[in-house]
């Protein structure tokens, strides 16, 4: 079955993005808000793709390409900006309507984050063209682009590293609604511990959601599963990014 909505977190590989800061960069904020996004949507079944799910480098050409080709209806493309600004942003394209967009940000400012604007843009020399490339070059795909707030604000720095994950349910929450279809709470998977019970002890929890909000584990499969081993790739993986957040902090 093909998707109806393919996720594509921007930037990725030797392209950092703009939106980073001491928290965290712009590629590995949008890759883990689009993953968590991409689980919950399975989760709700709803068919979904994404155009990367590792630090891949990826041309603006062949980004587009992947959700054109894709056979999806909708595109979200999840970035975060930078260049003085606070609050959450959403653009789509001059030949769609404002909908979808006004629900992504009502949906960001009750999670806590402010609703700066929702726009489109046209290109300076050409009116009947759309200015970003996810837009223009995604063919018949409905593309919206959200910035999830500034980089280069602090307010906006520490919700997005602290909240990100609210922010990005508002996002399957709107999107639930835009097409119809049932939403449903996240349900945490409840683990048998040796009394008998089900309830993952708050030490553990606490520590698994650091690894979360660091950034340093991705994948909602191991949130609620603190007692599975990982497997030696997935701790390389862990080593790697905590390895790149303490070069990035000299």
């Amino acid at each position: 079955m093909p998707p109806i909505l393919i996720l594509d977190p921007g930037h990725g590989g030797i392209d950092p993005g703009g939106g980073s800061n001491s928290l965290f960069t712009e590629k590995a904020k949008n890759l883990q808000i689009s993953l968590y996004q991409f689980n919950r949507f399975k989760e709700l079944n709803i068919p979904v793709a994404i155009t990367r799910t590792g630090d891949t480098t990826l041309t603006s050409d062949a980004r587009a390409a992947r959700v054109r080709d894709s056979g999806a209806r909708y595109c979200i493309s999840n970035h975060i900006n930078a260049g003085g600004g606070r609050g959450s942003e959403v653009i789509y394209s001059i030949y769609a309507k404002a909908t979808f967009p006004t629900l992504i940000q009502d949906e960001l400012e009750a999670a806590g984050m402010p609703n700066r604007r929702i726009f489109t843009r046209t290109l300076p020399d050409n009116p009947r063209k759309d200015y970003y490339f996810m837009h223009r070059e995604t063919g018949s795909v409905e593309t919206v682009i959200i910035e999830y707030g500034f980089a280069d604000n602090a307010l906006d720095a520490e919700k997005l590293h602290r909240d990100w994950r609210p922010l990005a349910e508002g996002v399957v929450r709107a999107f639930c609604e835009y097409i119809g279809h049932p939403y449903k709470l996240p349900t945490p998977v409840a683990i048998p511990t040796p009394g008998g019970g089900t309830a993952v002890p708050e030490w553990k929890q606490e520590a698994i959601d650091w690894l979360f909000r660091e950034g340093l584990l991705t994948n909602e499969d191991w949130r609620n599963q603190p007692d599975t081993p990982l497997p030696l790739w997935a701790e390389a993986v862990i080593l790697k990014r905590l390895y790149e957040k303490l070069r990035a902090s000299r």
